[in-house]
Order: structure tokens, then sequence, then C-alpha cells
């Protein structure tokens, strides 16, 4: 779908006719899947580009084991780490990260953004990029907490064991699906852009829609991107920076307003 187009002003500046803020993303209808609770903060985003927010949550986040979080975060020195794969894991590891001498480590800098304190954010930021950054273990006794949802790959939790660290995994939530109706349906097909922001997104998309998508995907970032492909769904963006705002950024300079 070609995104609409506003009239122009004698000064040159768009103008919109339907109440809609003029911005680098007039007219540009974007879907977001997120969970329905997190989505405000992608919605504000995108209308303040003057996007149009299509929201259709595939899916919910739901809790594991609160109490096994408690327990593996608690205790731990300075010669050890807690490693945090996602937003939704650091919102739960965060209360202890703020307390504990262990030494913190994030996949990517939207995860950081949402602990209280953070010692590494690799550069690239997947697993593979924070296996390659993070320090030998000091010594053999050595602990890697990884805080991950119960969905995700053990490429981390395995990298970490091939290199001496004795590895604890976490898991601090897991994603569920959640059927679209109808009218989401049609709502999402008819926009001009999908935003994926995690793997579980694409798998639920797949679910819900095949491979049929808009006739743009972004990608938050590699990772997100891979998770994508594996689901059937094609990518044309992935975020130069692993945020919303850098998934946006994508859009602006694709859509080109």
């Amino acid at each position: 779908m070609t995104p609409g187009s506003d009239p122009v002003s004698e000064e040159g500046a768009a103008r919109p006719t339907d109440g809609r803020r003029p911005g680098r993303l007039a007219g540009v209808s974007v879907v977001v899947v997120r969970p329905a609770e997190q989505a405000a903060p992608v919605v504000a985003a995108l209308e303040a580009e003057g996007a149009v927010a299509v929201v259709v949550p595939l899916v919910r986040v739901v809790d594991v084991d609160p109490a096994a979080i408690e327990a593996e975060l608690t205790g731990l020195g300075e010669r050890d780490w807690v490693i945090v794969t996602s937003p939704n894991g650091a919102d739960r590891a965060a209360p202890y990260v703020a307390t504990s001498l262990a030494r913190v480590a994030a996949v990517g800098t939207a995860t950081a953004a949402r602990l209280p304190r953070v010692d590494l954010v690799p550069q690239m930021q997947r697993a593979e990029g924070l296996l390659a950054e993070l320090p030998a273990p000091p010594d053999a006794a050595a602990r890697a907490v990884v805080v991950q949802s119960a969905d995700a790959a053990p490429t981390l939790v395995d990298g970490l064991a091939s290199r001496g660290w004795v590895v604890a995994r976490v898991d601090s939530h897991r994603t569920v699906p959640v059927a679209p109706t109808s009218g989401d349906l049609l709502r999402a097909l008819r926009a001009d852009a999908l935003l994926i922001t995690a793997g579980s997104q694409a798998r639920a998309w797949a679910a819900a829609f095949g491979t049929t998508t808009p006739a743009v995907v972004v990608a938050l970032g590699p990772q997100t991107a891979q998770d994508a492909a594996d689901a059937g769904l094609k990518v044309d963006l992935i975020a130069a920076d692993h945020s919303v705002a850098g998934s946006i950024e994508a859009l602006v300079k694709h859509f080109g307003h």
C-alpha cells in the first residue's frame, strides 16, 4: 500500500487534513504486534513522527517462576556476572541487579535501558557478540546467571559453559500467542509496514498470517531478523541501532518523508 500524501502549503510544509501531526512518517501505517500492555511507548514514538500505528497484539508475556529469579540473583559476588537477554527479563531482574555485587551485561541497548546499571553492552547486540566480549571467568567457581525467556535458544548458555563459566539459566518469562480477530487481520494486512521487535512476534505473525506481510517489514536487530527469516518472513529493513527508535529511523530512511 502506498502511504497517503498531504497537501503542501505555500511555505512547502506538509499540512495534514485529517488531524494527524505532520512528520517524517506522515501517512505511513505501521503494524505493532507487541503485547498490549507494552505497545504504548512504540505507538507514541510512531505517532510523534506522524505515522498511523495499527496495534494488533499477537503475544502476551507471562511470568515463569519469580522465586527462581530471586534465588539465583541473590548472594552473587564481584567475580560473578548477571547476563540479561531481553527487556522483559530486565524488568524482572532489575530489583535484584540494583543491590547485587555481581557485574551486569545486557545483550543490547533496549535491554540495558531497563536495568538500573550495566557494565557491558556488546557492540554486536546479540548472543554471539556478548560471548565475544565477556571476559573469561576469573576462577573455576565464577558464576554467570543468564536471565532469559523460556522460549530463547540456548546459544548464550552453551557458549558460556564452553568457556569455563559455571552457568545458571533463569527462565524469567515466556510469550504466549494471542489470536487476532478478523478485523485485526484486515487492518494489519492493509498497513504499509510491520514492526517486529522480538522473535516471538515473528513466530506469532507466521502462525496467524503465514508468510503474507505488509510491503515493508522492519526488524529490531539481526537476531530478530534471523528469527523472522526462520519463521518464513522476508525482512526488508534491520535497525542499525537495535532499539525501537532505531527501527523507526530505518522506516524514516525507507519512506523518505
